[in-house]
């Protein structure tokens, strides 16, 4: 008797079933296929509004950026397919040392400020910046394995280098007092800019800058230094601070009180001088190995996809 119910139930199961109302959530839609690994159209969209903000675009450039999205997404989904068959694993301590020279290069001691600085420059969460940077790091370790594309020379940096120090710019060499608000409320802004008025009022007075630097900037990295940065780009520098440090020309000259994305600073200019080749040659080799690496890239890139089953189910879809 219990085997004939049992089979009675399993057979009234798809009629009730068929009878119920489940809540169910839509799926995104795959917009391609790269040898069998899928092409999400909400990451597609989520990256053309990132690019172009919120600007209106028409149905034909809406369609041109979202083709060139998906071009990258290919190009990322065929390293990533390579770096598997190479056995390339970028880890998050590898990222992490990466992140951390960066930070060197760019005076900033603090991964805090660091997040600000790019969310600030590059327009994109912390973590996405981490997901393209792990990209990167693999796409280069792909390229040395599967071409071996060979680092520029000193002697192509520094023919580059003299090629182009005029369209450098400058670097300065500055000290700064750097106080934080606690939060984003106008009562702690407005106390923490009446603080450093308080501040800029006693150095006038006579108090030695570099004493309250030590004392009270909350810049970790300069303040035991007496706020001293050093030489620095001016391009490597928060924009607003950069700013009132270009428009300082006397040295020993004092700013006001400067709103940056990382607080309220006082700056205190010392010199200037065009940019020397020993602050910029680790970008130099970066860029000359990119383009070294790009033109090799693009070559392989081509004979990947030739060799790839690569489905795109995109209307309008133009292949750049």
């Amino acid at each position: 008797m219990k085997k004939i119910v049992s089979a009675f139930a399993l057979l009234t199961l798809p009629l009730i079933l068929e009878g119920a109302v489940f809540p169910w959530e839509p799926f995104d839609r795959v917009i391609a296929v790269v040898n069998e690994s899928p092409i999400i159209e909400s990451e597609v969209v989520e990256r053309v509004n990132r690019a172009h903000g919120r600007a209106k675009l028409t149905p034909k450039q809406q369609s041109a950026a979202m083709s060139r999205i998906i071009d990258k997404l290919i190009e990322r989904a065929l390293v990533e397919q390579e770096a598997q068959e190479q056995y390339i694993i970028v880890s998050d301590k590898k990222i992490d040392a990466h992140i951390e020279k960066l930070m060197e290069r760019m005076n900033i001691s603090s991964l805090d400020d660091f997040k600000k600085r790019i969310q600030a420059t590059q327009k994109m969460k912390f973590e996405d910046y981490r997901e393209e940077l792990k990209i990167s790091i693999m796409t280069e370790q792909v390229m040395s394995l599967a071409i071996g594309v060979s680092p520029p020379t000193t002697r192509e940096a520094m023919d580059w280098y003299n090629a182009n120090r005029q369209k450098l710019g400058f670097e300065v060499n500055v000290k700064h007092i750097l106080l934080r608000p606690a939060n984003a409320s106008l009562a702690e802004e407005k106390r923490v800019n009446a603080e450093m008025k308080k501040l800029l009022q006693r150095i006038y007075a006579g108090e030695s800058f570099e004493s309250i630097a030590r004392k009270h900037s909350q810049d970790p990295g300069s303040a035991q230094k007496g706020g001293d940065l050093g030489w620095v780009p001016l391009a490597e520098l928060d924009p607003y601070f950069a700013n009132q440090a270009y428009r300082m020309n006397k040295p020993g000259q004092l700013s006001g009180v400067v709103k940056s994305s990382f607080g309220y600073h006082i700056i205190k200019y010392l010199d200037r001088r065009p940019i020397s080749f020993d602050s910029v040659k680790d970008r130099i080799f970066n860029m000359l190995f990119q383009q070294k690496m790009g033109e090799q890239f693009g070559k392989w890139i081509q004979q990947r996809r030739e060799r790839s089953e690569i489905k795109i189910y995109m209307d309008n879809y133009v292949r750049g």
